[in-house]
């Protein structure tokens, strides 16, 4: 369950520098969870829900280059944004975070005010794109069953009424269905 904060996945292979990030945005209201690996970052993505993720670029294993590249290769994940956190100032470094997909880059040592604009700046683009998706998802639920409609359509057994119920009851069922999954709540036919 989860809190309704905003989630952040920190992602760096030293402790202090997520100890730092911790201290700088549990105060801010956003809920963080601290890995130390780019392969345990993956794991966490596919196991929760986040709605942004803070990377370090270099770390052993596997890099934040190679993260980000997977994250954005994901379909369930592509639209988390990612944020490049390193001390690598070189243009090369940028380009490459661009290159693999990354919506922002922040360098170390990082000025406290920036992260917490940029990361403010990213939730709501996240929450614009959430939205524009949803409703892209329901476009396509109604053309889908418009479709179908069209196609099951038998003039001779035409009811009004009784297809207009019908077709009233079956919506407001798959509406609540999905409420329910989009809010984790039970599924109820009464309420």
């Amino acid at each position: 369950m989860t809190s309704g904060k905003p989630r952040i996945l920190c992602v760096d292979d030293e402790p202090s520098n997520l100890v730092l990030l911790e201290a700088l945005l549990v105060p801010q209201g956003y809920e963080i969870v601290k890995v130390e690996s780019g392969r345990e970052a993956l794991f966490r993505l596919n196991e929760e829900h986040f709605d942004v993720v803070l990377l370090d670029v270099m770390m052993s294993e596997m890099d934040g280059f190679e993260v980000c590249r997977k994250i954005k290769e994901d379909k369930s994940l592509r639209n988390i944004p990612v944020v490049m956190i390193t001390s690598l100032t070189a243009k090369e470094e940028r380009i490459r975070a661009i290159e693999a997909g990354a919506e922002d880059f922040l360098s170390k040592p990082f000025d406290k005010a920036e992260v917490l604009a940029r990361i403010k700046m990213l939730l709501r683009v996240k929450a614009l794109n959430d939205q524009l998706n949803s409703a892209y998802a329901g476009i396509m639920h109604l053309t889908s069953f418009g479709k179908n409609l069209i196609r099951t359509f038998k003039p001779v057994e035409f009811d009004f009424i009784g297809d207009v119920d019908r077709i009233l009851v079956s919506q407001n069922i798959a509406q609540k269905r999905e409420r329910s999954r989009e809010t984790g709540t039970p599924f109820s036919w009464y309420s």
